[in-house]
């Protein structure tokens, strides 16, 4: 059947002489691929730019059940993310927002408050002056909400002392509960759980409760940052097993 969505495309591949085989995260439809006949052809390709990694686009295919791969006849870009390309940063934090979705979304399984989501994050990435890279960790903090383990780290489990009210020096994060133990609780009982600072507990919090187009507002150091995409990244290898480190941050350190 011919059916029209919208997609953020994740990743695309060569395929034959002329085309390209592409990973679209669509609204109605969840992660799926599509056949692109013709897309490397520059004299018969009718996709433009509509295909490249990071663009969102409105598509047309022909969807055949029971089939991982179908037929893309059209697409035209919805949004156009002109700025992404300004800084490595943006870039790269762009390429890791595609590489998460790619890798802990499933196959043909809609979703659509994650893909609103995901359109989202880009706008956001896009119109971004500084500290871009906040709203990938805003965006995971969300997307962990949607997949039913989001942190709940207003207060402590044990005592209730609230994380706005009080500075911890650390907290323990448990994994497992998506909460965490305070540092006075901790010290009067034998307590496990991922070891962090509050000032981290603190950042994380504030990116959790405000809107993405606050979350470049919130300035942290680098290594703090580097331990709240580390602590992030713990816990998602918690909850969905087989998902590693985004390569594309790896990439962006190491540029720098």
């Amino acid at each position: 059947m011919i059916v029209e969505t919208e997609a953020v495309v994740l990743h695309a591949m060569n395929y034959g002489d002329t085309s390209k085989i592409v990973t679209l995260y669509s609204r109605k439809y969840g992660k799926i691929k599509v056949v692109a006949k013709g897309a490397r052809n520059l004299k018969t390709n009718k996709f433009g730019s509509s295909l490249e990694p990071m663009t969102h686009s409105s598509i047309v295919l022909y969807k055949k059940e029971h089939k991982d791969l179908h037929l893309l006849s059209k697409s035209e870009i919805v949004t156009p993310f002109c700025r992404l390309q300004d800084d490595l940063e943006k870039m790269f934090t762009g390429l890791a927002l595609i590489e998460l979705v790619n890798m802990v979304m499933h196959d043909e399984e809609e979703n659509e408050p994650v893909f609103s989501l995901l359109v989202d994050a880009f706008k956001n990435l896009d119109a971004s002056v500084k500290n871009g890279i906040n709203v990938l960790l805003a965006f995971m903090l969300r997307s962990f909400q949607q997949f039913g383990f989001g942190l709940s780290i207003d207060e402590c489990l044990r005592c209730g002392r609230k994380t706005t009210r009080e500075n911890f020096p650390f907290v323990l994060l448990r994994l497992s509960e998506g909460k965490f133990i305070c540092s006075y609780c901790a010290e009067d009982s034998a307590s496990s759980g991922i070891k962090i600072s509050g000032e981290i507990l603190k950042a994380l919090y504030y990116l959790q409760t405000h809107d993405l187009t606050q979350s470049t507002i919130l300035d942290v150091d680098s290594t703090v940052r580097d331990s709240m995409f580390a602590t992030l990244q713990a816990y998602l290898r918690y909850h969905i097993e087989g998902t590693r480190t985004l390569k594309s941050l790896s990439l962006l350190y190491n540029a720098k």
